[in-house]
C-alpha cells in the first residue's frame, strides 16, 4: 500500500490548485447564481473532467509536447484565449438580462435541458482551455509518480484529479445558488456578471500575449 501513498501529495497539490480561484471559478459561480444550482453542479461535471482529461494526457507524456513544441503550445494558448473571450463576450452580453424565472412547462423543461448541456460543455471548455494547466499537471507528474509507476497510477491520478475538482466547485455551486445568494445576486446581476466577463476576458488577454 505504501508504494501508492505518492498519491496523498499528487492530491493535496491539486486541491490547493482547485481552490485557486480563476475561470473555472467565474464559471460555476456565473452559472450557479444567473441560472440554477443543477446548472452550476454539472458545469463542476465539465471542469472535474477537463482536469482528469489532463491527468491521461500528462501520464502518456502529451502534455510535454506543449512544452517541447512551441507551435503547438502557441496555437493552444490562441485558441484557448479566443475562447475565453468569447466566453467573456457571452457573459457581458446577458449582464442586462434578468434573473431567469422557473417555470413548470415542457417548453421550459426542453430548454432547461439544453441548458444543462451547454452548462456542462462550458465548464469542460474553460478547464481546458489553458494549456498552463496542462503543464501543472505535467509537472505534478513529473515531481511525484515514481519512474516505475505502481499498477492503475494513471487511472488513480484521474480520478483524483476528477474527484477533487468536481467536489469544490459542487461545493461552490450548492453554497453560492441558496434562495439567499440568488436574491443579492438577482440586486447586483449587472455589476457581477460585468465583473466576472471583464476577469474572463483579462485571462484570456492574459493567455493569447503571454
Amino acid at each position: 500500500m505504501n508504494e501508492y501513498s505518492f498519491l496523498l501529495a499528487i492530491a493535496g497539490v491539486l486541491f490547493i490548485g482547485a481552490m485557486s480561484p480563476g475561470p473555472s471559478f467565474f464559471v460555476v459561480a456565473q452559472n450557479s447564481l444567473s441560472k440554477s444550482r443543477a446548472h452550476g453542479v454539472v458545469t463542476a461535471l465539465g471542469t472535474g473532467l477537463g482536469v482528469s482529461i489532463f491527468a491521461v494526457l500528462a501520464s502518456f507524456g502529451v502534455t510535454v509536447l506543449l512544452k517541447n513544441v512551441p507551435s503547438a503550445y502557441l496555437a493552444f494558448k490562441l485558441l484557448g484565449g479566443a475562447y475565453l473571450l468569447y466566453l467573456a463576450y457571452k457573459v457581458w452580453c446577458g449582464a442586462s438580462q434578468p434573473l431567469e424565472i422557473a417555470q413548470d412547462n415542457d417548453e421550459q423543461s426542453n430548454r432547461q435541458n439544453s441548458s444543462l448541456t451547454r452548462a456542462f460543455f462550458t465548464g469542460l471548455a474553460v478547464q481546458t482551455s489553458n494549456p498552463k494547466t496542462a503543464l501543472v499537471i505535467a509537472g505534478i507528474f513529473a515531481a511525484f509518480v515514481p519512474a516505475q509507476p505502481p499498477t492503475n497510477t494513471t487511472l488513480l491520478v484521474a480520478l483524483i484529479a476528477f474527484v477533487i475538482d468536481f467536489s469544490w466547485y459542487a461545493l461552490v455551486a450548492i453554497t453560492l445558488s441558496t434562495r439567499a445568494t440568488r436574491n443579492v445576486y438577482g440586486r447586483a446581476k449587472s455589476g457581477f456578471d460585468r465583473t466576472a466577463s471583464v476577469f474572463l476576458g483579462a485571462v484570456g488577454i492574459k493567455l493569447m500575449i503571454l
